[in-house]
């Protein structure tokens, strides 16, 4: 496990300018699918793990009582702070920590939230279990991650592709694959969905600075490799110029701690 958080930790470190940036993970769909899904009432202890640079602790905080948001990255953590205080947001807290092992007692939560962070985990049946200790009884567990489609091909392909642009990409797994690991780890499923993120420019994403052009030729060729309607059903993929817009699949859970 040493070795994929360090290898997490080096990438997210060099890039919490970038994350603070992205619209990808400012806004979308999934945000609106995620506060939908958890209803808060107002009195809420939330828990919003891999916060990144805070988006959704900061889109739940006016809807709780407090959140506490923790990320495996000091780095993305400073920035994270930096922003809550640039929007006079006073009921978010944060902490160091690796979602496979969270520095909580058991049953201190109402909701946990974890959104566009899981492909980078390790052990995701460890985060699931961690996150069943920390949720007290019934409590609510809300997440959104990207996801690949029902298919072993585009399976290999998106988890290729993921990880040919950023080495702390582990996994990506499809909805069936995620469904029976959370029933596994004592949740019951409530609703799901099927949702995206905003749009991203291809050459954004790919972060020439960062990635040598072999490796960004390499990863636009694999993209030209998938058949029109692969690219346009799954990946929403839009030619603008020299450039194109593209949205990963993203799913939506809701599930209570039994």
């Amino acid at each position: 496990m040493k070795s994929i958080h360090n290898t997490v930790k080096a990438q997210f470190s060099q890039h919490a300018e970038y994350y603070a940036q992205s619209t990808a993970h400012a806004k979308g769909d999934t945000l609106d699918v995620i506060l939908e899904f958890a209803e808060p009432k107002g009195t809420e202890q939330v828990l919003d793990i891999a916060t990144g640079t805070g988006f959704t602790a900061f889109a739940f905080a006016p809807n709780v009582a407090n959140v506490i948001a923790t990320d495996l990255t000091a780095e993305m953590l400073v920035k994270a702070a930096e922003l809550a205080q640039e929007q006079a947001i006073p009921n978010v807290a944060f902490s160091l920590a690796a979602a496979e092992a969270l520095p909580f007692a058991s049953a201190s939560y109402d909701l946990v939230t974890c959104r566009l962070a899981p492909h980078h985990f390790q052990d995701v049946p460890a985060f699931l279990s961690e996150v069943h200790r920390v949720l007290r009884q019934n409590g609510l567990f809300c997440m959104v991650d990207s996801v690949s489609p029902e298919s072993e091909e585009l399976i290999r392909w998106q988890n290729r592709v993921e990880t040919l642009r950023d080495d702390s990409h582990v996994y990506g797994y499809p909805p069936s694959q995620w469904d029976a690991m959370i029933t596994a780890a004592g949740f019951t499923i409530e609703r799901f969905a099927h949702a995206r993120n905003a749009q991203m420019s291809f050459l954004w994403w790919v972060r020439p600075e960062k990635n040598p052009p072999a490796v960004v030729r390499e990863i636009r060729d694999a993209f030209a490799q998938l058949s029109p309607d692969e690219a346009k059903a799954h990946y929403t993929v839009r030619p603008v110029g020299e450039d194109f817009y593209f949205s990963w699949p993203m799913y939506a859970v809701k599930a209570r701690r039994c």
